[in-house]
């Protein structure tokens, strides 16, 4: 992955990453200063020398910049080891070790947050279901019935377990609510499209009352989606939320089915990181010869 430069971005990182682990005051100062880029071969007391007048400001008579510093330091070396920072039993070196870990593990995910990476919709996707838990509450099953149905085309669906069915078949999906509220069921083919099943024509309402919940839903022309295209693995992800989720792209009754770019999925993904009590979930199951 090609990531901005960091030095471009390094003040408002640091800065960002401080207010993040709850670092303030002289606290806050150690950490910005001694983890720039600029002060990488300068020595603690240097870098204390640099903000002497930050960290004896409300100190008692005669107290020791170096001292303070260090202090300050074991305080953020300690946090950073409970954020995830693993120091392999190191004591010496502590502040080397977290700064690189901020800088090759969390500096990426910042930029991922921050939009300052461009991802693909294959990416977007991932990031999607690594959210999700994966369950057995969505099912597909087959429709014995030789009754009309719309094709899909591309538009397939996947499985982590040994789930599978035929290239022409004809399947219902079913998933299981605990709660009233709505359902978005997005699916990835083996095409790599990804399409919204609800609400789309196949289940016009999504709004729920709870149970079982099957698509396509009673009330469309069609009865069951057929499995066409080419075989491989299809990709389910629900996300159960309380209410109508706030995003201007939720198809409307009659309208075409709607094939997510990638405008449509970092929509989805941010407004999942600000609503945190909906339920995501995933499934996948194989399409075969």
């Amino acid at each position: 992955m090609n990531l901005p430069r960091y030095e471009e971005h390094e003040d408002e990182f640091l800065k960002a990453m401080a207010n993040r682990f709850g670092f303030s005051g002289k606290t806050w100062d150690v950490f910005i200063a001694r983890f720039r880029e600029k002060n990488t071969n300068s020595t603690d007391k240097e870098v204390a020398f640099s903000l002497e007048e930050d960290l004896i400001y409300g100190t008692k008579e005669g107290a020791v910049p170096a001292t303070i510093m260090r202090d300050r330091l074991k305080v953020i070396c300690n946090k950073l080891e409970a954020e995830g920072c693993d120091y392999q039993g190191k004591t010496k070196g502590k502040w080397k070790i977290a700064k690189h870990w901020l800088r090759e593990e969390l500096y990426p995910q910042w930029l991922k947050q921050r939009r300052l990476i461009t991802l693909s919709r294959e990416q977007l996707w991932q990031q999607l279901w690594e959210q999700a838990n994966p369950t057995d509450k969505i099912q597909p099953v087959l429709f014995p019935k030789s009754l009309p149905t719309l094709e899909m085309g591309e538009a397939e669906m996947s499985q982590e377990e040994s789930l599978s069915f035929p290239l022409n078949s004809k399947i219902r999906l079913e998933v299981n609510l605990e709660s009233a509220g709505y359902l978005l069921l997005l699916e990835k083919g083996t095409s790599g499209k990804i399409y919204c099943l609800c609400p789309s024509g196949f289940a016009p309402e999504p709004q729920h009352s709870g149970g079982l919940f099957i698509l396509p839903q009673h009330n469309t022309r069609h009865k069951s989606f057929k499995l066409t295209g080419s075989p491989g693995e299809e990709e389910i992800v629900a996300v159960i939320a309380k209410d109508v989720p706030g995003l201007d792209w939720l198809p409307k009754p009659g309208e075409k089915l709607l094939q997510l770019r990638e405008e449509h999925l970092m929509g989805l993904l941010d407004y999942l990181s600000d609503y945190r009590d909906c339920q995501v979930l995933r499934t996948a199951y194989g399409v075969t010869v």
